[in-house]
């Protein structure tokens, strides 16, 4: 092994070992009204996540509709999020299919503006050697470390399978993987399985909102979910309590955030956003008039009253 590539390695272990049981925050990005990042809430809403004892924070990701935004504001908010809390900072990128080498001059700006990794999003109906392609390029262009994203199909246009899985952890720069299947039960325990075959140093990270808990007992080690947005420390406490052993507070807690989740991650399932902002404002960790998603289903002011009395009762 050259030094170089010795560098390279240690580099990933770096992160790996950084995040390994430990919870990553996919943050809200503050939109007003019309649309735009009202960045005086960013600094508040930052401080307020990272005390929740999470462990990172992803930014951009799909929660904080980094897909949408400009490279310069998504550079912007990468460096934001990482000088207020000095937590590892993991970046969304996005990338055109057939057109891979356009997402290199963003993904640089992230890295220039401190990401420690990339999340690399799908890429709506690519092929699995063009998933490869992608996340090669990336890590051999950039060498940093790499997170495959894997949304389920409904949101992303992109079918991850357990092969092609086996392939993407088992590639010099990628440090883990994030599952986010919604409600597949059978293809997240498939895709955790071929992890950790293909790689079993890798951090295998659910983004499993609705399989929180289940998806700890069936080998995830970490987690960088949406849900942890506005409520960080309830999802905190469950990946703790796995982490410990303490099976009590694991069901206990387990319990209090898959109760969120029923309340957050349903039908219009892209209304989930506007819903985690409004728990947010509820929670009090971002203003309301930051409390708003230009990018999803529009959803009426009543539930936003449904949502808030409900999260009163989980207190």
């Amino acid at each position: 092994m050259t030094v170089n590539a010795e560098k390279d390695a240690d580099r990933i272990q770096a992160l790996r070992s950084r995040l390994r049981g430990r919870v990553i925050a996919a943050t809200l990005t503050p939109f007003s009204s019309s649309g735009s990042v009202l960045r005086d809430s960013v600094a508040p809403y930052a401080s307020a996540v990272a005390a929740s004892g999470v462990g990172g924070l992803a930014v951009g990701a799909h929660t904080g509709r980094g897909s949408s935004l400009p490279a310069s504001e998504l550079a912007w908010l990468v460096g934001e999020f990482g000088t207020v809390t000095g937590l590892p900072v993991v970046a969304g990128v996005a990338a055109a299919r057939g057109d891979f080498e356009a997402s290199l001059p963003v993904a640089s700006s992230l890295v220039s503006a401190g990401a420690s990794g990339l999340l690399v999003y799908p890429v709506p109906g690519a092929s699995p050697a063009e998933i490869v392609e992608l996340h090669a390029l990336l890590g051999s262009s950039l060498q940093i470390p790499l997170i495959v994203f894997v949304l389920y199909s409904r949101a992303s246009g992109c079918q991850y399978s357990p092969a092609t899985v086996a392939e993407l952890v088992s590639l010099p720069w990628v440090a883990g993987v994030k599952l986010a299947l919604l409600d597949d039960a059978m293809g997240c325990q498939d895709l955790i399985a071929a992890a950790r075959s293909a790689a079993p140093s890798t951090l295998v990270l659910t983004g499993e909102d609705r399989m929180y808990g289940p998806s700890m007992m069936w080998g995830a080690d970490s987690a960088l979910v949406g849900i942890a947005s506005a409520l960080p420390s309830w999802s905190v406490a469950v990946l703790d309590a796995w982490m410990a052993g303490d099976h009590s507070a694991f069901v206990a807690a387990s319990m209090r955030l898959d109760a969120l989740a029923q309340l957050t991650f349903r039908e219009p399932m892209e209304g989930y956003v506007q819903r985690m902002a409004w728990t947010a404002q509820w929670e009090g960790i971002i203003p309301a008039s930051a409390a708003y998603d230009p990018y999803g289903p529009p959803l009426p002011a009543s539930e936003r009253e449904e949502l808030w009395k409900a999260l009163e009762s989980l207190q």
